[in-house]
């Protein structure tokens, strides 16, 4: 009886601390990156050529690229927080979902000023929400239409992305949405983005937007092991802590119903299929590590919420120190 009083005296007294702290070290993060120009000016030559032609003035100006990538990674932890509470896929009512993908993101210090990645993780959000939204609706063709497209003008701005669309195929099976016409539509959604692209390359009579999109999604580069430096340590606890979420998600077979175990299985396959492509492509694994954080984020949170209430408070605040002494130490480097 003291042991469970004990408890939940811990969940308690760590609610509003670890919200407040963990807003103090995003802010933190984000004005050390603005003050210190961390990742800007951006590099215009590793950028897709939309995106260097649709945001010249942002890549110009410091303060509207921290600002942009600071909104668009709020809407995307707004997104993964709804869809937390509209699914249910959390037993608590928490706010833990949107804090840990702001948490994440701030960390990565190459992530705080407007890259490629933030606008797909924008889409590849959106394209979640639709899909899961589309649970046991093989008829719900706007939605995979929606997702497809989501896909496709993710692929825009990061071509490896249209891997994905092996994903969401694999997740509408798993989530009992798949059929002709369901995958016709998000088949169609995704191609009619690189009609329209084709149409303007044929209006200019420059295909080098093309060229150099079927170049970068089929430059196949395995990631170097020079590539895990010290500074990294922060991506493998995010990568450890998930592999212990696999399992215990794994093992509590009864406690969730059959939806909500179908999607939490679905983020895992995400979080797999992304450290694979994370691997196959070298030079956009940080990019690709930010991916990871859309699916880490709820199941760590699903992991975090359903052990011990002390053994959360210890590991929240261990991977809130880890994380945050990754990031100075990328710092010092930059």
């Amino acid at each position: 009886m003291r042991r469970r009083n004990t408890d939940k005296r811990i969940s308690s007294l760590s609610d509003k601390p670890w919200m407040s702290l963990s807003l103090i070290v995003c802010l933190l993060c984000w004005i050390l990156c603005f003050v210190y120009s961390i990742g800007f000016p951006s590099e215009k030559g590793e950028a897709t050529i939309l995106l260097r032609t649709f945001s010249v003035l942002l890549f110009d100006d410091k303060l509207t690229a921290f600002l942009s990538c600071l909104i668009i990674m709020i809407v995307v932890a707004f997104v993964i927080q709804r869809i937390s509470d509209i699914k249910m896929l959390i037993r608590k009512h928490t706010r833990l979902p949107f804090m840990l993908f702001l948490l994440l993101a701030s960390a990565n210090a190459g992530l705080l000023s407007l890259r490629e990645v933030a606008i797909v993780l924008l889409c590849l959000i959106f394209a979640i929400y639709n899909l899961f939204e589309a649970y046991q609706s093989p008829d719900a063709t706007d939605r995979h239409f929606n997702a497809g497209v989501m896909t496709g003008f993710a692929g825009l701005f990061m071509p490896p992305i249209l891997w994905f669309i092996l994903l969401l195929w694999v997740g509408m099976y798993q989530l009992r949405s798949l059929n002709f016409r369901s995958f016709m539509a998000s088949f169609i959604g995704m191609c009619i983005v690189y009609w329209i692209v084709t149409a303007w390359c044929l209006w200019n009579h420059d295909f080098s937007m093309m060229a150099s999109l079927y170049y970068r999604l089929t430059d196949f580069k395995i990631l170097s092991p020079e590539v895990f430096q010290y500074y990294r340590i922060g991506s493998a606890v995010v990568v450890v802590i998930l592999v212990m979420a696999f399992f215990h998600i794994k093992m509590d077979t009864f406690g969730n119903s059959v939806r909500v175990r179908q999607m939490l299985s679905f983020l895992a396959n995400m979080s797999v299929w992304s450290f694979i492509l994370f691997l196959l492509y070298g030079e956009d694994s940080d990019s690709f590590m930010a991916v990871i954080y859309l699916p880490s984020s709820l199941l760590i949170t699903y992991f975090l919420e359903n052990i011990r209430p002390v053994i959360c408070f210890v590991l929240f605040y261990f991977m809130l120190f880890i994380w945050f002494a990754s990031f100075l130490s990328r710092l010092w480097i930059f």
